[in-house]
């Protein structure tokens, strides 16, 4: 139904404002299954079992992350890919064998419930294969067929949070719930992500599978070195609050902490749909020397996310309460300070986020390494210290302190590359 058929032609390649509510619309819907599938757990089951998913989340979002590598973002920077895509897609199938190996891996040393490895296996599985989508989608990126990104992503969403909130109503099973999300996940990169990159494949002229020498991959994977740092230093900003407070407070105030730093992150896939629907021409902005023009979408970007993130926190602050009991139950409402403090940390992330676009497109990776560098460095110091002191306020605080300190290293990495710019006119 949704597969691209071979005898109708591909549609032209989108304007800005098409691509971007394609994208948008995707990324909102991804964003509400992903927070959704916490929610119904908290509405389905107890702490512990949320906690159990949150862990879940804790071990594998990490590996996936990192073993991206930024191909996608490489992908998006290079107008005249100088890269084969089937490289991209060779690194990526390497990344996502090695990264479930680590995954269960790490389910292993966490813990010795078996119940607990299965339901991180299948997470680590389902993980894997939106690696896999997720680099098909920089093939659609790469040549402005955002509708296509748009459609998988929502298409997964709904039903990987169906699959999640009956197979568990049903069984009871957290098991059997994530194993259902799995399964959701095969079938639309079997059925939708697959077909419809092999038809744009042959209408480009892309190779989607092809032979990669070990020489080509290394190079590549040098190539993304920077993006890969920065990733992982990023998510040790995100998780090392997560995990001492696993490992100090148990799997319940983990369940806690998690739920409400999904429900301050929410619009973070949005703001990312916003960046995927302009990087493309942010880097033609830019390697064409149009700066004036790349310096206007970026912070027409920027300073609109900035105000939507002010006009947040203060709802939060206002009504942050009422709205955590709506959303969970009355014990998570008892923790509304420790949800205004994250909202706010989650503001300093998404600024940070739309800068970090500007980066990339100019190619200033080590740039991005630096400031998330800085980031996991202030999270490490700084949240024992403050779990210890304060229990759960003390890791909001500490994701506030991490993810402050990557926005204004992200502000001046932007004003340096236009300085730059300018100094070369």
């Amino acid at each position: 139904m949704f597969a691209l058929s071979p005898r109708r032609p591909l549609a032209p390649v989108g304007s800005f404002t098409a691509n971007f509510r394609a994208v948008f619309l995707g990324r909102l819907v991804s964003a509400l299954s992903m927070w959704l599938a916490l929610v119904v757990l908290a509405k389905l089951s107890d702490l512990n079992t949320v906690g159990l998913y949150a862990l879940a989340q804790a071990l594998c979002i990490p590996v996936a992350e990192i073993g991206k590598m930024g191909l996608r973002e490489l992908r998006s920077s290079d107008p005249l890919q100088t890269t084969k895509f089937h490289h991209y897609m060779r690194l990526r199938q390497v990344a996502a064998t090695l990264g479930f190996l680590l995954m269960v891996g790490f389910a292993l040393l966490a813990t010795d419930n078996w119940q607990a490895v299965l339901v991180v296996t299948l997470y680590a599985a389902t993980r894997c294969l939106e690696m896999l989508s997720d680099m098909i989608y920089g093939q659609f990126q790469g040549e402005e067929r955002m509708g296509l990104i748009g459609r998988s992503l929502s298409i997964v969403g709904v039903l990987s949070l169906l699959a999640l909130a009956v197979g568990y109503w049903l069984t009871q099973s957290l098991a059997l719930a994530v194993l259902g999300q799995l399964l959701a996940y095969l079938a639309v990169f079997a059925f939708l992500d697959l077909p419809n990159a092999r038809r744009l494949a042959a209408y480009t002229g892309t190779t989607l599978f092809g032979p990669s020498s070990l020489r080509q991959l290394r190079k590549l994977a040098i190539i993304a070195m920077p993006l890969t740092a920065a990733t992982g230093l990023i998510i040790v900003a995100q998780y090392v609050p997560r995990l001492v407070v696993e490992a100090s407070q148990g799997l319940a105030m983990l369940g806690v902490f998690a739920a409400l730093l999904a429900l301050a992150m929410a619009p973070d896939r949005l703001v990312h749909s916003l960046g995927v629907a302009i990087s493309v021409r942010l880097a033609r902005h830019y390697s064409q020397g149009r700066i004036g023009r790349f310096a206007v979408i970026l912070g027409r970007l920027t300073l609109g996310i900035a105000f939507a993130c002010g006009l947040g926190l203060g709802i939060a602050s206002l009504y942050g309460e009422a709205i955590i009991k709506v959303v969970y139950t009355v014990e998570y409402a008892a923790f509304a300070g420790v949800f205004v403090t994250l909202v706010a940390a989650a503001s300093a992330r998404l600024v940070a986020s739309a800068l970090k676009f500007g980066l990339i497109a100019s190619r200033r990776f080590w740039w991005i390494t630096m400031q998330n560098a800085v980031a996991a460095a202030v999270a490490v110091v700084a949240t024992p210290v403050l779990v210890a002191e304060h229990g759960l306020p003390g890791a909001a605080g500490a994701l506030l302190a991490a993810f402050s300190a990557q926005m204004m290293l992200a502000l001046a990495g932007v004003l340096r590359v236009l300085w730059s710019a300018h100094r070369k006119e």
